[in-house]
């Protein structure tokens, strides 16, 4: 099935899917301590995840009607659609990473990306300027030291700026700060601030 066109109003429901996925932080409200909660956490997050994966799949192999076509770019027409990328960083990133480090980093691809995204186009090193300064505030407010939350946002927003036709950048800007806060936290170069969330008392 083919693209032609970029449908009317397609362009901000992405906008608005990028910025709704901040919401997932609620993620945190809820305690793992409590395991039925744990539990119930994952089973929602993996069913919503595979549920996205299944319509792609029927998407990619033209069982779907046109009208499903509308969230996508028309490079996407034949490769798996951004969303996926997308859904599969922000499960990934809750699932193995602590808070500290999937928090800022969810953020960055929710409301950086988007941020860069509508620049880009009119002044590509403004876009830049403004990705790097969103994404260090980003990791200030999770009480980064600044020169770590400087690294970790040019790291974010070079991802982004890498164009591959195999992994879209929703997957590459927030994985690529995550996985290497975590390497160098694991080798003891940097330590990690404390919680930004704290879950409701059960």
């Amino acid at each position: 099935m083919k693209l032609k066109v970029i449908q009317p109003g397609s362009h901000w429901f992405r906008r608005m899917v990028h910025v709704s996925g901040a919401c997932v932080l609620v993620y945190y409200l809820y305690p793992d301590s409590v395991l039925w909660i744990h539990i119930l956490k994952i089973i929602i997050m993996l069913t919503i995840l595979i549920s996205a994966m299944i319509v792609e799949g029927l998407r990619l192999s033209n069982r779907l009607g046109e009208r499903f076509l509308f969230p996508f770019r028309t490079y996407e027409a034949n490769r798996v659609g951004a969303y996926i990328w997308f859904g599969i960083s922000i499960s990934a990133l809750l699932l193995f990473f602590p808070q500290q480090i999937a928090g800022p980093c969810i953020l960055t691809v929710c409301l950086a990306d988007p941020l860069i995204g509508e620049i880009r186009n009119k002044n590509h090193i403004l876009s830049v300027i403004i990705g790097i300064v969103t994404c260090l505030c980003i990791f200030l407010i999770f009480n980064y030291q600044a020169h770590i939350a400087l690294f970790a946002a040019l790291v974010g927003v070079g991802a982004e700026g890498i164009k591959s036709k195999k992994v879209d950048d929703d997957f590459l800007m927030p994985m690529a700060p995550a996985i290497v806060i975590y390497v160098l936290t694991l080798l003891g170069i940097i330590s990690l601030p404390e919680i930004l969330i704290t879950p409701f008392p059960m």
